[in-house]
């Protein structure tokens, strides 16, 4: 998972929550070759445009795996 600050623009257009709107702030999770976004309030979403070859593009090095999903989001401050 990675963290996402700026609007996600995904086919041209900016990606925001289905539920509360917010655009930017985003974690994104890859998972069993799906990408995820979720959003500051928590709300969660498969984003089926993305995949994971996206992911690694923009994700950067792994600097380290996290023992359950709360535990990586606690580290990435959410």
């Amino acid at each position: 998972m990675m963290t996402h600050p700026h609007p996600l623009i995904v086919d041209g257009d900016v990606r925001a929550c289905g539920t509360c709107g917010t655009y930017r702030g985003w974690v994104v999770i890859s998972l069993r070759d799906e990408v995820w976004l979720r959003c500051p309030a928590g709300h969660e979403q498969h984003e089926p445009r993305l995949d994971t070859a996206w992911y690694h593009r923009h994700s950067g090095p792994v600097t380290h795996r996290h023992d359950t999903y709360d535990d990586g989001l606690r580290d990435l401050g959410h």
